[in-house]
């Protein structure tokens, strides 16, 4: 059994089908086909099930999931302690965040992270939905920069990075901007652009209507926060968000109101026992921490 097949086996797995998984593979399918298939004579049982919709795990394949994947992270935690013990840092770092203030913002740190370690492969996850915290306790991503969703265990450590509450977005002119201690009443008399369900923004500003025993109609979700942003710039209603994440500087044709009694939201690194993580995944850490202990003292 060869590395790389299990590196194959996993993308088809993730991808959903061999058209997707070569193509992401930057080979040809049927030479994908060809070594997946030695994989199952080797191991003397089918992994998918081939279909004309894609590609579905076996129970034989479900088995091999975990460790296949244990194998490619053992593999890469070999080179990068090789690579780190010659001074030669490689490997990747696989980094995953919602939306987040911009003095905190990651962007910083992958920029002065590439400049130092060019030959370090950095993949980014952009998604505000998905439990990140659950990415990084599967090894799934070395780290992610989050609101803490879920309990940690003792080989997840959770760093708070910032706290701030819950504000009121809307168009520029509007009777809500620059309000303080706004009643979360007064916004159900206004269309509300929301976020879906999933979104921790949004399970806080749901819980708050809960806790007072209010109702409301939800009109209108968009799954991403700059463009809730950009839809309250032109005037289309409404909105809530973390405080420190409303960004007048980028979106100016705004304005902002506090809530009474608002809700905190809390962001912080989420990673894995540092026994866990690459080099790699340690460096670009650091790199982070620096940057926002900069903005902090700046």
């Amino acid at each position: 059994m060869e590395l790389r097949q299990l590196e194959y086996f996993l993308a088809v797995v993730e991808e959903g089908s061999f058209t997707a998984a070569a193509a992401r593979l930057y080979m040809v399918q049927s030479s994908l086909s060809a070594s997946l298939l030695g994989l199952e004579r080797e191991l003397g049982t089918q992994l998918f099930i081939r279909g004309r919709h894609g590609a579905e795990l076996t129970d034989a394949g479900r088995a091999l999931l975990e460790p296949a994947r244990a194998a490619i992270d053992d593999a890469a935690r070999a080179h990068d302690a090789v690579s780190e013990v010659t001074g030669l840092l490689r490997g990747s770092v696989r980094i995953a965040t919602v939306a987040v203030p911009r003095s905190v913002d990651p962007v910083v740190a992958i920029r002065r992270f590439q400049d130092r370690h060019p030959g370090v492969q950095v993949h980014v996850l952009h998604d505000g939905a998905r439990d990140l915290v659950g990415l990084v306790a599967e090894g799934q991503v070395d780290l992610a920069i989050t609101p803490l969703t879920r309990r940690t265990s003792p080989a997840l450590l959770f760093e708070p990075v910032v706290s701030t509450p819950l504000g009121v977005v809307c168009p520029a002119g509007h009777r809500l901007g620059g309000a303080h201690e706004v009643d979360v009443r007064e916004l159900l008399d206004e269309p509300i652009i929301d976020l879906p369900r999933g979104w921790w923004v949004r399970d806080l500003f749901d819980r708050m209507l809960e806790e007072r025993d209010l109702r409301r109609q939800v009109r209108l979700e968009v799954d991403e926060w700059f463009g809730v942003l950009a839809m309250v710039q032109r005037g289309m209603g409404i909105s809530y968000g973390p405080r420190a994440c409303i960004d007048d500087a980028v979106f100016g044709e705004v304005a902002v109101a506090t809530i009474a009694d608002a809700p905190q939201w809390e962001l912080g690194i989420a990673m894995r026992d540092p026994a866990l993580r690459g080099a790699a995944g340690r460096a670009f850490l650091d790199v982070y921490r620096r940057q926002v202990r900069d903005q902090a003292t700046g």
